[in-house]
């Protein structure tokens, strides 16, 4: 079972405990990385209006608790240097025109 259908099948449930939640957090950290903690976010947020109302309080700890483990793990400062580094890159030289 892949970390994202653990994510669903706890929904369905209606209940997840906390250690569950932050291994699983880690499992998608280890296989995908920021990228996929952002996947499952961004999949949470879409499915949230169409969940029940139980389901969407536990959408909505599974949501805080991905602001907080990125926030632990991934702090701003970390991120913001990694992207200032590829928009402070030179230029590549513009190449000849071939006529």
């Amino acid at each position: 079972m892949t970390a994202n259908e653990t994510v669903w099948r706890s929904l369905g449930q209606g209940k997840a405990h906390p250690s569950d939640v932050l291994n699983t957090l880690i499992e998608i950290d280890n296989r995908r990385g920021l990228v996929g903690l952002w996947g499952l976010e961004s999949e949470l947020r879409d499915a949230l209006p169409r969940l029940r109302p139980q389901a969407q309080a536990l959408a909505h700890a599974w949501l805080e608790a991905l602001a907080l483990y990125r926030a632990s793990y991934y702090p701003e400062g970390r991120l913001s240097r990694l992207f200032s580094r590829f928009l402070s890159k030179e230029p590549q030289a513009k190449l000849a025109r071939a006529s």
